[in-house]
């Protein structure tokens, strides 16, 4: 009897880490779509803005933080994705797909944000729906069958004291970048993307300036919380977007943003998905 109830508290333990492992990729994908509405709801949903308030942090080099505005717009799979900031060396953030190609603005003349580097060097990031998850219109599980990424389970992780399932996805056209994708595996909820790349170490000069230099890591987490309902459709009202490198200088940068206001369906100007002077 004993040896029975040690088996059947082991089995009870294992018990959740074997059921996960024998959902698939596909399979988490379509409870995760069911978690943002019904397939009836989804597909009459042509527009979503999403819109509230945003905070920037840059955490190392130690800087003044600024706060302002966010507004996401999506129609199909083209996608707008801002900021607006009160800060005279950091006023903005604008990242355009607009059907075609993807585009991020200059913040000042000449020059793009750390952030607007990173995306508009791995734009697929942005051209394949996978910037700001399921607050739009644009998010490529979505319609993953026709985007022609290659995805596959990860295994699981712990978040935030959460469960969560691992989707590892590549692009279309493959990407330098590993990207993860995290689902909660009681509510599937979309809860994170980590996208990762590491760069090795330059070449210097001499021996001695060649053993100085290390490799370098570049680190971008999107995170996703207090999902609620809006006419029909659940999106994440809390969104957290951390960028972070190591290696030669240390570079880390938050934004936090909560979103107050949904609109779905709504008709946009043209000029929406264009990023202009």
């Amino acid at each position: 009897m004993k040896s029975f109830l040690m088996f059947l508290i082991a089995f009870v333990m294992v018990a959740p880490a074997i059921s996960a492992q024998k959902l698939t990729a596909e399979e988490i994908i379509a409870k995760h779509l069911d978690s943002i509405a019904s397939a009836e709801k989804r597909a009459s949903v042509k527009t979503v803005i999403a819109s509230g308030e945003v905070k920037f942090e840059s955490i190392s080099p130690k800087n003044q933080p600024a706060a302002g505005r966010i507004v996401l717009a999506s129609e199909g799979n083209k996608s707008m994705f801002g900021m607006q900031l009160n800060a005279t060396d950091y006023p903005r953030e604008l990242v355009i797909f607009d059907g075609a190609k993807a585009n991020v603005a200059m913040v000042r003349a000449g020059s793009r944000s750390l952030l607007g580097n990173f995306l508009q060097s791995n734009s697929s990031v942005v051209s394949q729906g996978l910037l700001a998850g399921t607050l739009g219109t644009s998010w490529n599980l979505l319609t993953a069958a026709d985007r022609g990424a290659k995805i596959s389970t990860s295994g699981t992780k712990k978040i935030d004291g959460r469960e969560t399932y691992v989707l590892r996805i590549t692009p279309k056209g493959g990407s330098d970048l590993d990207i993860k994708m995290y689902f909660d595996q009681q509510t599937f909820h979309h809860v994170r993307t980590e996208y990762g790349r590491t760069s090795s170490a330059s070449i210097g000069r001499t021996i001695d300036e060649s053993a100085r230099q290390s490799e370098t890591k570049i680190r971008v987490i999107e995170d996703f919380s207090d999902h609620q309902p809006h006419d029909g459709m659940t999106f994440p009202r809390k969104y957290k977007l951390h960028y972070s490198t190591t290696g030669q200088n240390t570079t880390e940068i938050v934004w936090t943003a909560v979103f107050t206001e949904f609109a779905l369906n709504q008709a946009f100007d043209p000029s929406t998905f264009s990023v202009g002077p």
